[in-house]
């Protein structure tokens, strides 16, 4: 139950960290989503904000890829793959 939900919860954090990496401005004017201007639009400190929300979000992103790892060590444990039923035999 717990791996299911850890599954469930990365796979968020994972589309949320897309998310703020896509609207994030490049290296010219705008992000891709919003093309130029996006900065302005929004506000001049929208460029700080977005980069710690990234850097937040890719933490979350890295202690629930470890948390998952564990979780799923535990739960697969008993249980065996296809192949290693195949080389047993």
């Amino acid at each position: 139950m717990l791996f299911k939900i850890l599954l469930v919860f990365h796979a968020f954090i994972a589309l949320l960290l897309i998310l703020v990496v896509i609207i994030q401005p490049g290296q010219s004017e705008g992000g891709v989503l919003g093309g130029p201007g996006t900065s302005s639009a929004f506000g001049a400190d929208t460029v700080s904000v977005l980069t710690k929300t990234t850097a937040i979000i890719g933490a979350i992103f890295l202690a629930s890829s470890l948390a998952l790892s564990l979780a799923g060590s535990k739960y697969f444990s008993g249980k065996s793959s296809v192949i290693v039923k195949e080389v047993k035999k």
